[in-house]
């Protein structure tokens, strides 16, 4: 995509059409959006950021639009609107306000873009794979081995270190210390989850006073101050390592956001069907056909007004 400033004016139109098509927009509406994307490079361009930063709400402060964005009838909407325009001018400069966009993970010292996964291996020979929209930094010194996790998710296979210095993972809620482990770790909004394959980990909320053990086959969520109780690992939990997304009767509204973190733009579930079950294994590497699949799965049809907008809905009689 173009580094080249967007005009505000061209930034204001997108978010207007962005918004109002969120909302209950008639056929007229939509066609007249597309009309406007396609008469001019810079109207897609902008479109296509107003997607990318809906799609990103979890990495947005609460306190700077995030319910606005997601509600644009509500009484927020001038500055949802507002908010928007500013994140698509600011985007193509890589500069914004330090409130308003992850800058975090856009400097990080290994992230990962929608859709992608890769791993690599640490100085100590701890192998560390990323999963989509991923970011995190690495800091190494003679006291400790540190990964920060700002965003997304992590699988953590560690090795031995010849200092016998400790490993620790830290997310936004606090910090984890393996101890001889294989361990997933994915960031939500206020919240981390951890999952044990193998060994074990501590688990140490950054506002708690006592840490919480997890063995192998264990998993559980926690905040700054609390950790849910601990549950059965989910026999899902590192499928994504494999490239697959494999569900049990999973309602198709939550279907629809995990698959979404997989591809650009948003992936919208219509709430007439939001509630219905799907079960099965789906390949992300093409979400595309994933949602083919889903179709010959359940009577619903995918409706793409772009790759950027893609809407699940009841199959029409």
């Amino acid at each position: 995509m173009s580094t080249q400033p967007i005009d505000r004016r061209v930034a204001r139109q997108a978010a207007r059409w962005f918004v109002r098509l969120q909302s209950n927009a008639n056929s007229t509406d939509r066609e007249a959006c597309e009309r406007w994307r396609a008469s001019h490079a810079d109207h897609e361009r902008a479109w296509q950021l107003a997607a990318h930063f809906h799609a990103r709400f979890d990495d947005i402060p609460a306190e700077v639009g995030v319910r606005a964005l997601g509600r644009p009838d509500s009484l927020d909407r001038r500055r949802a609107l507002k908010l928007l325009t500013t994140l698509i001018i600011a985007a193509p400069l890589g500069t914004v306000a330090y409130r308003a966009l992850p800058w975090r993970e856009w400097s990080a010292d290994q992230r990962t873009v929608v859709g992608e996964r890769r791993d690599f291996v640490l100085p100590d020979g701890t192998r560390v794979m990323l999963n989509t929209a991923t970011a995190i930094d690495i800091r190494f010194d003679r006291q400790q081995r540190l990964v920060r996790l700002y965003a997304g998710e992590i699988l953590v296979s560690t090795a031995a270190d010849p200092e016998k210095r400790p490993l620790v993972v830290e997310t936004a809620e606090g910090q984890l210390r393996p101890v001889g482990t294989r361990f997933d770790v994915r960031q939500f909004d206020g919240r981390t989850r951890i999952a044990v394959l193998e060994g074990a980990v501590q688990v140490y909320p950054s506002q708690a006073k006592d840490f919480l053990r997890l063995e192998a086959g264990q998993q559980t969520d926690f905040s700054r101050a609390l950790i849910a109780p601990i549950v059965a690992l989910q026999q899902n939990s590192s499928d994504w390592t494999h490239g697959v997304l494999r569900v049990d009767k999973l309602r198709l509204a939550d279907f629809a956001r995990e698959l979404g973190r997989y591809r650009p733009g948003l992936l919208h579930c219509d709430p007439a069907v939001a509630d219905w079950r799907i079960s099965g294994v789906f390949q992300l590497h093409d979400t595309d056909l994933a949602l083919a699949a889903l179709a010959r799965t359940l009577p619903v049809q995918i409706h793409t007004r772009s790759r950027y907008w893609v809407t699940i809905a009841a199959k029409e009689q």
